[in-house]
């Protein structure tokens, strides 16, 4: 039971169910290896895209403490998700609905932000309230516009 690949072991990550850890092909391993390995690409992609995207919406007066507030936080994001997999221990479907939940509510927020197609770049933190103002009346004409601090 101590040798690597004899069969008996745990399979990687501890998890495999009486595979070993050279391979055995199929079932929940390979799953979780490719469910994991497309979460990484999409986390790439993703904070590849969060950089275009805060330089564009964040105004040139505070995008470098903006640029560097969104890096900060990605950061602990990063360090704190494998720490995550721990309550996996308990239930293996606690850290993807974890990670799922703060995806969709990182889209959300990303969905709130205002629409910058066709605008001039935001030079001041002036210019981005005149932007929601124009977009709120645009959206919602009896509304009150967005108040930014």
């Amino acid at each position: 039971a101590g040798d690597i690949g004899g069969g008996g072991g745990a399979g990687i990550g501890g998890r495999g169910g009486g595979r070993s850890a050279r391979g055995g092909g199929g079932g929940e391993g390979s799953l979780h290896a490719a469910i994991s390995t497309l979460g990484t690409v999409c986390v790439s992609c993703a904070f590849a895209g969060g950089y275009v995207l805060s330089a564009e919406v964040l105004p040139t007066d505070v995008r470098a403490t903006g640029l560097a507030l969104c890096s900060q936080v990605a950061r602990i994001g990063g360090f704190l998700s494998p720490l995550l997999l721990l309550a996996g221990d308990r239930s293996p479907h606690v850290p993807y609905a974890v990670w799922g939940a703060l995806s969709l509510l990182a889209g959300i927020a990303t969905w709130l932000l205002p629409e910058l197609c066709g605008e001039g770049s935001l030079e001041s933190v002036d210019d981005l309230r005149q932007l929601v103002a124009r977009q709120s009346r645009r959206h919602r004409p009896g509304a009150a516009a967005v108040r930014i601090a």
